[in-house]
């Protein structure tokens, strides 16, 4: 069966919240069977929503139902999609932990769903600001926006991003907030790149220059055009030559230079709805070259013949890298 669309996990959640709410009507459950019953990819977007976010009604019986009312009531009754996702991924985020308390928790999946503007796998979107600062998502990114009369911050809950800073006539500063400290542009166009896989968020600068403040009070650095550098929470690398890779995926491109195999599959796969997996027989292999992330079909018929392996598809959605 074909992945559940978008709008379909969308609607997934919106149901859930509904239910979580405690305020869910018998004519409400009589909609939802029939929702999921009218397509078996409804039925699929369901079980993945209710795995998701942690089996909710199972899952938070150990949670006061207060909480879960508090946060969810309001959203069920205004029926606003993007408000009811919001708080899906805020309570959903509650787990019980092994001593019987409860904890937060967070996922790729909240954070695309939660966020102010996002991207699906293979989707890259530009959003203009009210200050006129033009964000392009990569594939799999997620945004908030949090403007006031005194800040103006771009939170990256995952992926990648592109930034033209805009002049803010209030002279408001602009500040990219991530996971392990923050971006302050200074005039200037460059790109912000947050993958969960990766102990440290890359930055590289096209035009003006950036301070990098990392969150556990480590020294700030400055990164100038021409310029990229990786973060962690307590410090930051020196200023290294802007690799053009970094960037390609503006012009819809993966470029790279003796990048191990499986790093590659790996990134490759953000562009791709299911599982892309590499044999670990192929483990010693490096890739170079311009692969097409528009066609990532075309790129792994290009990667078949760069090297010596092929492509197995079990389905569209399953796919392994073998050994010729």
């Amino acid at each position: 069966m074909a992945a559940p669309s978008d709008k379909a996990l969308e609607q997934a959640a919106l149901w859930l919240t509904t239910f979580e709410s405690g305020e869910a009507t018998p004519a409400d459950e009589v909609a939802c069977a029939r929702w999921r019953g009218a397509d078996p990819a409804h039925e699929l977007a369901w079980q993945m929503i209710a795995e998701t976010a942690g089996h909710l009604r199972d899952g938070l019986a150990g949670v006061p139902p207060g909480v879960v009312r508090h946060t969810l009531r309001g959203e069920a009754a205004v029926r606003s999609r993007r408000r009811a996702l919001k708080a899906l991924a805020s309570v959903g985020a509650i787990a019980l932990s092994g001593s019987g308390g409860w904890m937060m928790v967070r996922t790729g999946t909240y954070d695309r769903l939660a966020a102010d503007h996002a991207t699906r796998a293979g989707e890259r979107r530009t959003v203009t600001l009210p200050d006129g600062t033009v964000v392009t998502l990569n594939t799999a990114s997620a945004i908030d926006i949090a403007f006031d009369a005194q800040h103006r911050q771009v939170r990256l809950r995952a992926g990648e991003i592109d930034v033209r800073s805009g002049a803010d006539a209030l002279g408001r500063p602009l500040v990219i907030a991530t996971r392990f400290g923050t971006v302050s542009p200074i005039g200037t166009r460059f790109v912000v790149r947050d993958i969960a896989a990766y102990d440290a968020i890359a930055v590289g600068v096209a035009e003006g220059a950036v301070r990098i403040e990392p969150a556990a009070g480590g020294p700030a650095a400055r990164v100038e055009a021409g310029q990229q550098a990786s973060f962690s929470r307590s410090s930051v690398s020196a200023p290294a030559p802007l690799d053009p890779g970094l960037r390609a995926w503006l012009d819809g491109m993966l470029v790279v230079r003796r990048m191990p195999l499986p790093r590659f599959v790996a990134e490759l796969g953000r562009y791709r709805r299911g599982i892309l997996r590499c044999d670990p027989a192929l483990d010693g292999l490096a890739v170079s070259g311009a692969f097409p992330l528009d066609d990532t079909d075309a790129a792994l018929t290009l990667l078949a013949k760069a090297l010596p392996v092929r492509v197995r598809a079990v389905t569209p959605y399953w796919i392994t890298i073998l050994p010729r």
